[in-house]
């Protein structure tokens, strides 16, 4: 079941997925109680039980600091940090019932290990996130659920600035592994922590960042990138 807070993009995925002969079908979602209560009971009334649960939801407008205010702080909160809560809670029952269901989130550096400017707010609420994971894997595991995450470095887009060559240059020049991250990358990580390998992992999250968080400085940056240079002429 694929929810969405835009209805039309999860439809088009899931007749993607069912082009390929898998079973998918798409939902609706709002970022609040009700919302994971309903994408919750709508998996269930179409597949019959829930096994494992995303929350795959993210992202904010940026604002600085003296510019932020309430009302982007309460979305960025609610989506990142609050769907967590929700989504979590509507599925428990499922998930208990189950005995071996999983919980994954998509945090990210941001917060957790990085700053970024103009998303102090973003990088609190994954930072939030991370101390969810830790605690709901604690709280949960009598039921043998486990509650883990993944944290995405910097991921290609398809549209907007990110997508722009001279942005994607700029940014691949501080990653160790020479190229930002795609889609596939961040989904292995996901499909291991939900497989039955990962039944003993709960509590962690992953980090797929191309090896960005590694270089003290930009100084180590800069002499990785020269000694590649050397290597190329050589």
């Amino acid at each position: 079941m694929l929810a969405n807070r835009t209805l039309e993009s999860a439809e088009s995925e899931a007749a993607r997925l069912s082009a390929l002969g898998l079973t998918a079908q798409a939902c609706g979602f709002s970022a609040d109680r009700s919302g994971a209560q309903q994408a919750v009971a709508a998996t269930v009334a179409a597949f019959g039980a829930l096994d494992i649960l995303v929350h795959n939801a993210g992202g904010c407008t940026w604002r600085s600091l003296d510019e932020l205010d309430a009302k982007v702080l309460e979305e960025t909160l609610q989506l990142n940090l609050g769907a967590c809560f929700w989504l979590t809670q509507a599925a428990l029952p499922q998930l208990r019932q189950r005995g071996h269901g999983r919980v994954l989130i998509t945090s990210s550096v941001t917060g957790p290990r990085g700053a970024m400017l103009d998303c102090a707010h973003y990088a609190a609420a994954k930072a939030g996130v991370n101390g969810f994971i830790r605690a709901a894997a604690l709280e949960l595991a009598a039921h043998g659920i486990t509650v883990n995450g993944v944290e995405p470095g910097m991921v290609a887009k398809d549209r907007g600035r990110m997508s722009e060559p001279a942005t994607r240059a700029k940014i691949e020049r501080y990653i160790p592994l020479g190229r930002m991250g795609e889609p596939d990358d961040i989904a292995g990580a996901m499909h291991y922590l939900a497989s039955a390998e990962a039944k003993w992992v709960s509590g962690q999250t992953l980090v797929v960042d191309g090896g960005a968080g590694l270089p003290e400085t930009g100084f180590a940056m800069d002499e990785l990138n020269e000694a590649r240079q050397r290597d190329l002429q050589a």
